[in-house]
Parts: structure tokens; sequence; C-alpha cells
């Protein structure tokens, strides 16, 4: 009821109001932009005003260790493996590839983990990894935008050149 049926109602919502939003433009990804800070700010503040949560700093330093770590894994296990000889992907498919296999939301994991924990007393110390990976993957994704870019073009040209080349 949470995740799926909003899911699906706006699905069927967007095929009957097609015309009328293309003619309309509303503002939906400065909405969506919106929604997600507030739901990360709710659980954010459900998760630390909680007072049985009992997570010392030493914990929450390990904690996102572990989660830097499980992420940058996952993103150099998905480049090797679109990159090897035989994938038949692009460089741009590579990118896309590394960022979205790896990449979770808060907008679906809290709804499932308070779905799946509902009536749990530790629910908010089953949320701090989420809270951790959902921005831990944005800071990532941003300082790897830079080397990832030149690292794209310069396959781009590479594949240009061997395809101009005479055989």
């Amino acid at each position: 009821m949470t995740v799926v049926v909003p899911l699906v109602l706006g699905q069927v919502c967007r095929g009957f109001f097609r015309e009328y939003l293309e003619r309309r433009k509303p503002p939906f990804g400065a909405v969506s932009s919106v929604v997600l800070l507030m739901i990360i700010y709710t659980t954010f503040c459900d998760t630390f005003s909680n007072p049985n949560i009992e997570l010392d700093p030493t914990s929450l330093l390990l904690v996102v260790l572990i989660i830097f770590s499980i992420q940058i894994s996952f993103m150099l296990l998905t480049f090797a493996f679109s990159t090897r000889s035989g994938s038949g992907f692009s460089p741009a498919d590579t990118v896309a590839i590394m960022f979205c296999s790896t990449h979770k939301s808060l907008t679906l994991g809290i709804p499932m983990l308070k779905i799946v924990f509902e009536g749990y007393e530790h629910l908010s110390m089953i949320s701090v990894p989420l809270l951790i990976y959902h921005p831990a993957q944005i800071l990532l994704g941003s300082i790897l935008v830079p080397t990832i870019r030149s690292w794209m073009t310069s396959r781009q040209k590479m594949v240009k050149l061997s395809t101009l080349q005479p055989v």
C-alpha cells in the first residue's frame, strides 16, 4: 500500500493526463526533490530524536566506513564487469550501469523498513545505515564525476578513431 499503490496510481494517471501535463509542464523535478528532502529530514529526525538509540560515535564512524567501502566495492565491481572485453557496453552504458545499479533511495527504503519492522522498538537503529548510504552515494558520485567523465570521453574518442581507421 505504501510503495506499490502510489506507483501504480501515478502510472495510470499519467496515461490519462499525458497531453495536459505535456502542455502545462508542471515542476515535477522540484516537487520530487522537495518530497525526497522531507522524507530524508523526517527520517533523520525520527532516528536521532529517539531516546532509545544507543549509537556511540565510534560505532557511527564504523558504519560510515563500512558503507563507503561497500559503495566503492559495488561501483568498482560493476565497472569491471561492464568494461571487460566482449561485454558490448559503450562507455556511456558503463557509466549508467555503474551509477544506476549501485544507487538506492531513501524514498523506497524507509517505507519498506517501516513495513517490515513495524512496531520494532529499534527501527531507528536499523534505519541509520540507509540514512548514511543515501548521502554517501551522492557524495561519491559527485567526487567521481570528473574522473568518470574524462574516462568516458577518452574511451569514446578511442572508439571513434578505431572506426575511422581502415583495417
